[in-house]
């Protein structure tokens, strides 16, 4: 379903979780209780994702974010209260300096903005309230809970959600399908997400599809099991990685099968 304002598309993965494609970029996730509705992320922000949500759920809306990065956070803005892990909150607020506000609006933009788009308001908005959370915490939705899941790698702070009634977790961008981004300065060691990896394995029963910040979704639930395998190959040098650059920063690229990560060793020892 393409939204009138032609910048979200909404898909329906169950009848309570509904994924928000954010213009093709990033993908929001609405998960219904029957009490609260959980927003996963808020995007870059340029599309009204509050009105949206407001025609998707007459439910009150608990908002979180997966991480403190711009095309996850940039939306914030629209909700009075954001949920966050501590050790991302510096990114979050980062991200609505002025001149973070500018690049981001570049990296954002994919062809024309919503028609209601108010370029100068955008680059002027604040967040509002943050409230911390962080590993265990459950939002209670009323007929299923939601539990915080630390998984540092992409960020210090990233975080997974596990919703068992729907045997769903969502990944922000730790686990994605193509190239995982491990070699920003925000970004942890191998060792670290390795186990945070294993300890979402011993939970491999409670989900059967995982819900990624980007690419394809929902994928399947053994992509956790790839992860660990390719992770443990590299760190045995078992396998090779090539150079690899992008607009964030460079790195060595290590593929596997149906993912990769992209990790700078060098700029990671002080963070294991």
């Amino acid at each position: 379903m393409k939204t009138k304002e032609q910048w979200f598309e909404v898909q329906e993965i169950t009848d309570d979780i509904l994924a928000i494609d954010d213009n093709g970029d990033n993908t929001i996730y609405l998960v219904r209780g029957s009490k609260r509705a959980l927003l996963i992320d808020t995007g870059w922000g340029i599309g009204d994702l509050k009105e949206l949500i407001s025609e998707l759920t007459e439910l009150p809306i608990v908002v979180v974010n997966t991480h403190g990065h711009p095309d996850h956070v940039g939306g914030a803005y629209q909700f009075d209260n954001v949920h966050i892990t501590k050790a991302d909150a510096k990114l979050l607020k980062g991200c609505f300096e002025r001149e973070s506000r500018e690049w981001a609006l570049e990296k954002a933009q994919r062809g024309p903005y919503p028609p209601q788009f108010d370029v100068e308001g955008w680059l002027e908005a604040d967040y509002n309230n943050l409230i911390f959370i962080k590993d265990g915490h459950q939002f209670d939705l009323g007929d299923k809970n939601i539990e915080v899941i630390a998984l540092p790698s992409h960020s210090a702070g990233s975080i997974c959600l596990l919703d068992k009634e729907d045997k769903a977790l969502f990944t922000g961008d730790a686990i994605v399908e193509g190239h995982i981004w491990l070699q920003l300065g925000s970004s942890k060691s191998l060792n670290t997400f390795l186990a945070g990896l294993k300890k979402i394995k011993s939970r491999i029963d409670e989900f059967d599809m995982v819900l990624p910040a980007h690419r394809r979704t929902p994928l399947e639930a053994d992509i956790v099991d790839e992860l660990i395998i390719g992770i443990e190959g590299v760190l045995a040098g078992e396998i090779s990685g090539k150079e690899h650059r992008t607009f964030a920063g460079d790195g060595l690229l290590y593929e596997f099968d149906k993912t990769a990560i992209v990790y700078d060793q060098e700029g990671r020892e002080k963070s294991k």
